[in-house]
């Protein structure tokens, strides 16, 4: 059990572990769970960058791809995000669970077992500081400080005892920032909710494992009208550009007992790009509007965002694209609307996050200050990183109608009884989600004009 801070070399630590382990000993499995699909290739990728960069393991590689590495002594590496369905099944030798604070009990669960019956086996969990004490990563990490045996041993890594971490940086850091920043970041430590706009329950009772529907594995929306609201956040200097999407669940009727004649939201599908020239982000919103029916994109114009907005109205049209871009200025009042509008639909188990660490990350360290006028300033510190993926998500739930959803809901209707073949799952509120989750296909009045700017309507 390991529980690090930033900058330490967690991921580069267990791509070596892996693939250490998997080179010295013959026709083993390797099983890395990551939190998320994205960190879940990530790793594996590192994995094969040192394998075909090493002069000893160059030529041992004889399969590789998004999900396995496959090398000549039998032994295998294979990398998937935190699934059930995923992880049950494999008899490995050596599991590691990067990330752990964000995965799930019932995952921890499926994926023990799979070590019982393999002699020698080894488990490594790594994770910066989240969960609460009954988490199993944090319940066992402090198991393994107080009380280390055969079975569980525990580390403590701050960011200090990384040998390539300037240690007067560092300082200057500790200095300039909040105690509570300082222990949560570089020295690794839990710290509770003070100051948070969301409590890590309303986070996690919210999140599913599920997979998110990227636009390449839908047909054309005139063809399967999956209708979502898009959110756009244009990046600048060192952000991302980030576009979310928000449509309304198709659960099959199995939320009828919890949420009666309510209706859950949730992310068919969220993005974020490091590096992207705008151009290239507008081709991949363009492209999405032609496999999901976005009927309405919020697009911000602080900053880039004027020009780049009308850039992409234009693309839009030109691509014939049915959707509608709307400028939006993001400023004090629409980030209070908006945000408040994500806290009621946690507190009312109305919508579903996907388990992405840096979305739960971002959620986390957005923080409120109450001003003297009455209302309250919400952002996420620069010390705490970026905010692309959660004002994405807050553009978008803005554009969401849930009066009109229901209005809509009844004449279209929604499949009652869960398929064949359709595996569900589940969020701690008990709100069932599929597996693998699409929209309702309804597209008339779940959405409309964003809402709650100081500025006035720039739409």
């Amino acid at each position: 059990m390991i529980c690090a801070g930033r900058q330490v070399g967690k991921s580069t630590t267990l791509s070596t572990v892996a693939l250490f382990e998997a080179a010295t000993r013959r026709n083993i499995t390797v099983l890395l769970v990551s939190a998320g699909e994205v960190a879940s290739r990530r790793l594996l990728e590192e994995c094969q960058t040192l394998a075909h960069g090493s002069p000893l393991l160059g030529g041992s590689v004889l399969d590789d791809s998004k999900s396995l590495l496959t090398l000549s002594n039998g032994s295998r590496i294979i990398s998937v995000p935190a699934s059930s369905r995923q992880i049950r099944g494999w008899p490995v030798d050596v599991l590691i669970l990067d990330e752990a604070g964000f995965i799930d009990t019932e995952i921890w669960r499926a994926a023990e077992p799979a070590i019982i019956a393999r002699p020698g086996s080894r488990v490594i969990l790594v994770s910066t500081p989240w969960g609460g004490v009954d988490h199993f990563f944090r319940a066992l990490w402090q198991r393994g400080m107080d009380h280390p045996d055969d079975q569980v041993e525990s580390w403590h890594w701050p960011s200090s005892v990384s040998p390539l971490v300037d240690a007067g940086l560092l300082e200057q850091i500790r200095q300039r920032e909040s105690a509570e920043y300082f222990r949560r970041e570089f020295l690794a430590e839990w710290t509770d909710d003070a100051g948070s706009y969301f409590s890590e329950a309303e986070i996690m009772n919210a999140v599913a494992d599920y997979q998110m529907c990227p636009p390449e594995d839908l047909e054309s929306w005139l063809d399967r009208p999956f209708a979502a609201a898009a959110g756009l956040d244009w990046g600048f200097a060192q952000d991302a550009s980030a576009m979310a999407l928000v449509s309304v669940l198709e659960d099959y009727g199995t939320n009828r007992d919890l949420l009666g004649d309510g209706l859950a939201l949730f992310i068919p599908w969220l993005e974020v790009r490091h590096g992207w020239p705008y151009s290239r982000f507008i081709d991949r919103v363009v492209e999405t509007a032609g496999k999901y029916y976005l009927k309405v994109v919020a697009s911000e114009v602080n900053g880039p965002g004027e020009p780049v907005t009308q850039n992409l109205r234009e693309r839009a049209a030109a691509a014939r694209r049915d959707c509608n871009v709307f400028k939006v200025w993001t400023d004090n009042r629409r980030k209070m609307s908006g945000f408040s509008k994500i806290k009621v639909l946690l507190q009312r188990n109305e919508l579903v996050l996907p388990r992405e660490p840096e979305l739960l990350k971002q959620l986390r360290s957005l923080e409120f200050e109450q001003l003297q006028t009455g209302s309250l300033r919400i952002s996420v510190p620069e010390r705490a990183g970026h905010d692309d993926a959660v004002m994405a998500l807050m553009q978008a739930v803005s554009s969401v109608d849930m009066r009109g959803a229901l209005r809509s809901y009844g004449p279209f209707g929604a499949l009652q009884g869960v398929p064949d073949g359709v595996e569900m799952t589940s969020t701690k509120s008990g709100l069932m989600v599929p597996v693998r989750p699409r929209p309702v296909r309804f597209h008339q009045t779940a959405f409309t004009s964003p809402t709650g700017s100081e500025k006035g309507t720039t739409w």
